[in-house]
């Protein structure tokens, strides 16, 4: 967590004082191991422990703001080196006893002596304010409202002496001016070098103006503008050049894990670190390393390379043999100076090598430095390059480690599915570089108004998965629906009728027993109500925002409705055992009693207890081994753990493992009750949500078999056998993203020698496509009949028109009709525009012309298009789930032309197409090809 400058600046005084306030141990120590020395009375490991005193004397004391310890205690780690390695310690004691002395001195006088401060970093950026002006009142108001949907602070003006004024009274961070303001032509350029002629470039300037006129953009250099911008303004990209310029922070704050067996140097470095605005864990213990590692997944590992039982360098080389670590850097701090020494160090795992004692500002420049290039390689690899969000695999893979933390914490955590609506409308009526652009918007968006700490991912297309640990699902809607407000007013593109846009999100909330994919099920089924109730709103997964559950007490087992709540006192302590026993059954609980470990666990195997008092420290099993072994049954009872000892870090170690809640001994009375009946609220939650989880799991397998049958149901609803076509051969094929989809394609024959060919794909995908797709295919299937596919089409429209304006839906939809004794092939597009036909040679020919899909409001008729299939042609149709994993197909359909060669049969060029998805990228969107193709050899008529 982020540290507060002074706080962090107090925290660090207050480990000088601890430190000062060591030394004293640490003087008697030298001087009774120099004096057994001087008797000649030497321990065997006296001299090691005298060179491991010295060695962290010399890597700590520079550190604490006393050098003068730290060069003194070099000198005598050097010197004491060549005497531990074996040669004659007669030799050294001269030399020795004059170095110890100097040692002795120095600390006793850095007793006396106020040590130098210690850094505490840097203070953290107040609120970005941007100053907008300009000549038009509206034309202001609008862009500021704008600008300030990204979260920044603004104010606006009109008049040069308004503006000049504010500057005067508050620097902003950015200034936006109009060429023109209310003065007249070009005084917004007169203001501007006035401004920047008294702040220079403490205030960054960016010019708005109706033209891009090269005299306006070089006075609008001169007079100190750092950007351009031509009405009708790109916001988007407006709000990219204020965040470079304004260097607002929207990463997640960097994670070092600090691995140090001085808990003194370990405590410094972490505060230090903190106070720099990075989250920070550290431990002691090397064995602990591993397990932390995983849990937290640092940016960046601090190793102190000399340590008991393991060293720095030994974890290194087990740390990297872990495929998964091998992009997290490892920093060494030592005290060390020999260059080979430090040299082997690296090539065990090292990057880096830190020589104690550090400074502390050292320390941190170095850490971010290295963490920022870790973290832009690593981007490379594991965002998304038009959002710069997690990529799918990613977020699926953070999501798995959050559900993990939150089962092994108990805290809660919420996941958020948003989807953009209608966004195939949006790259249908605008394009593809608008569709672009409404996604960068949001990510952006998320980005900046979400915390560091909660984990924002691209999904899939237009979908967005947003983890959000230790939060409710109420709150977790409150916040996407805030950002939902703001989304819907911003304008993604300024030119004619301004584009907003909305989304739609689904919220579910982790509960003991789901995994990562039943969390994902859970938000994407309330997603699909947000859409089914009318879109632009958030749903939580069984309630609607901003309103309650319908929540009903359960009792806490169904044979016991009446009876009290049981509670287990494991104690070994009997007097102890007796007053909880009569505070709980005065407060009108039956109570247990046991006072040891294997007797609780017997009597928790049997069944009925509730909660569990238990204490941490007893004979034979400890209260932390019976714990265990009750998580490894299940989840019941409640784990409440006693503790005589003071620290913090054994509650949380108790909580780590299991544990619901925790007592410091001496016990009160009223803390006792009130812990009791926490306990016993939030294990009526769980009870009650295991409840519902079973009924959803129903539900949800209900649903299943109900989708699988539906799917079925389809898939025999489309053509089951080719036909026979003399000199033809056709093949196709429909693979849906989900069970259910809504491509579709059909052909039958109106008279012998025509063959009337369909194929259509409806907006959406799921259950819901696959309905209209249903309605579609049986209105072509009965309009078309041996008229034109013009004539087809028309009544095809007047039949569908009430069902796709009703519903706010279009089909894309290609119609063809081919004459088998003059082989012409006659068509009309509704929007597909996916489909071409490849000539024998190589030349390819697409469907042209091309109106607009069904449901999509057009004045001009469709137009149909006809054309000869020649001997060796090929008509090749797919839809747009081909696009996800070779998106330029949406510019160049022809691009496939490249995969297929003279002489391929129908069925050959179907399975090639449908290998793409394998290979490029996985398939997010129904994807459906057929394929007509004429044979080279021609039969002769009879």
């Amino acid at each position: 967590m982020k540290a507060n400058p002074d706080e962090a600046h107090s925290l660090l005084a207050d480990l000088q004082q601890q430190y000062l306030a060591q030394i004293e141990t640490k003087i008697a120590q030298i001087e009774a191991i120099w004096a057994r020395w001087q008797a000649g009375v030497l321990r065997p490991d006296d001299l090691r422990e005298l060179q491991r005193i010295a060695h962290n004397l010399a890597g700590s004391g520079a550190t604490f703001g006393l050098a003068a310890i730290s060069d003194a205690a070099r000198a005598l780690d050097v010197a004491l080196q060549a005497v531990v390695s074996g040669a004659d310690i007669t030799g050294s004691r001269a030399n020795l006893a004059a170095l110890v002395e100097s040692l002795l001195d120095v600390m006793r006088q850095s007793k006396a002596a106020a040590p130098q401060s210690i850094s505490s970093g840097q203070a953290v950026p107040a609120t970005t304010i941007i100053y907008i002006a300009g000549h038009n009142q509206e034309e202001t108001e609008e862009l500021t409202r704008q600008i300030t949907y990204f979260g920044y602070s603004t104010e606006h003006f009109c008049s040069s002496a308004d503006l000049v004024a504010a500057v005067e009274r508050q620097l902003p961070h950015v200034l936006i001016l109009d060429i023109d303001l209310q003065e007249g032509e070009q005084s917004g350029i007169a203001v501007a070098a006035l401004l920047h002629e008294r702040y220079g470039k403490e205030l960054p300037i960016f010019f708005t103006a109706s033209t891009s006129d090269f005299t306006l953009r070089l006075a609008a250099v001169r007079a100190g503008g750092r950007g351009y911008f031509t009405r009708p303004i790109d916001v988007g990209l407006l709000i990219d050049q204020i965040d470079q310029m304004t260097q607002r922070v929207i990463s997640e704050p960097y994670t070092v894990m600090i691995v140090d067996d001085s808990p003194l140097m370990a405590e410094v470095y972490a505060l230090a670190l903190r106070a720099a605005g990075m989250q920070v864990v550290a431990t002691t213990d090397p064995l602990e390393a591993p397990v932390l590692l995983a849990e937290q997944q640092p940016d960046l590992i601090l190793l102190d390379v000399y340590m008991p039982g393991c060293n720095g360098q030994e974890l290194a080389a087990v740390i990297r043999q872990q495929p998964e670590y091998h992009s997290i850097p490892i920093v060494f701090l030592s005290g060390e100076t020999d260059r080979s020494a430090q040299l082997a160090a690296l090539a065990r795992g090292g990057d880096d090598f830190l020589t104690k004692p550090i400074n502390l500002e050292h320390l941190v420049a170095a850490v971010s430095s290295r963490i920022q290039r870790a973290r832009a390689m690593r981007s490379l690899m594991v965002r998304d390059g038009l959002t710069s969000l997690f990529n799918h695999s990613v977020t699926q893979d953070l999501l798995i480690r959050e559900v993990a933390r939150a089962r092994r914490s108990g805290q809660p955590l919420s996941v958020v599915l948003l989807d953009i609506d209608h966004f195939k409308q949006v790259n249908d009526r605008h394009g593809h570089q608008a569709g672009d652009r409404v996604l960068k918007s949001l990510a952006r968006l998320l980005r900046q108004r979400l915390r560091a700490t909660d984990l924002i991912g691209r999904y899939g297309g237009e979908e967005f998965l947003i983890v959000m640990p230790e939060t409710r699902a109420a709150s977790a809607a409150m916040v996407i629906d805030s950002l939902r407000e703001r989304f819907a007013h911003i304008e993604h593109q300024r030119e004619g009728t301004p584009l907003r846009v909305t989304f739609s999100a689904g919220i579910a909330e982790w509960t003991q027993g789901m995994d990562a994919s039943g969390l994902i099920e859970k938000a994407d089924a309330a997603l699909y109500q947000a859409k089914r109730h009318g879109r632009n709103q958030v749903l939580i997964a069984d309630a609607q925002i901003g309103q309650a559950p319908q929540r009903r007490a359960l009792p806490l087992t169904a044979s016991r409705l009446n009876s009290a709540p049981v509670v287990l006192v494991v104690d070994d302590d009997p007097d102890i055992g007796r007053l909880l026993q009569i505070w709980l059954a005065d407060a009108g609980y039956r109570v247990e009693l046991t006072q040891s470990g294997f007797e609780a666990l017997q009597r928790i195997a049997q069944g009925g207890i509730d909660v569990a008092v238990i204490d941490i420290l007893m004979p034979e099993i400890s209260g932390i081994d019976v714990l265990d072994q009750v998580r490894r049954m299940g989840s019941e009872p409640a784990v409440i753990m006693t503790t005589a000892f003071g620290s913090e870090q054994i509650a949380v170690n108790a909580i780590r493992h299991g544990a619901d809640d925790y007592l410091r001994k001496p016990i009160d009375r009223q803390e006792l009750l009130v812990v009791i009946d926490r306990t016993l609220a939030n294990l009526r939650l769980r009870r009650e949500n295991a409840a519902l989880q079973r009924r959803l799991d129903e539900k949800r397998r209900e649903l299943e078999a109900e989708i699988k049958h539906a799917a079925q149901i389809q898939a025999e609803m489309l053509p089951q056998q080719m036909p026979r076509l003399p000199g033809y051969t056709i093949a196709a094929r429909c693979i849906p993203a989900r069970e259910v989809g809504g491509d579709f394609y059909d052909w039958h024959f109106p008279a012998p020698h025509l063959l009337n060919l369909t194929f259509g794909d409806v907006m959406g995908k799921g259950m819901s496509a696959a309905l209209l797709m249903t309605t579609t295919r049986a209105v072509i299937r009965s309009v078309a009949r041996d008229t034109s596919p013009e004539v087809n089409m028309r009544y095809a429209v007047s039949a569908l028109h009430a069902d796709l304006d009703r519903t706010s839906s279009f089909v894309t939809l290609c119609h063809l009709q081919l004459n088998l004794n003059i082989h012409t092939l006659t068509f009309v597009d509704a929007g597909h525009g996916l489909g071409f036909i490849r000539r024998h040679g190589g030349q390819c020919d697409r469907l042209e012309p091309r109106g607009m899909p069904l449901g999509i409001s057009s004045h001009e008729p469709y137009r149909q298009g006809e054309t000869v299939l020649n001997p060796g042609d090929a008509l090749i149709l797919f839809s747009d789930g081909l696009l996800d994993p070779w998106p330029a197909l949406a510019r160049n359909p022809l691009q496939i032309n490249d995969l297929l060669t003279d002489g391929m049969s129908a069925t050959s060029i179907v399975d090639r197409l449908l290998a793409l998805p394998a290979l490029l990228g996985p398939l997010t969107d129904d994807l459906t090809v057929v394929v007509l193709a004429r044979d080279m050899v021609v039969e002769e008529s009879a």
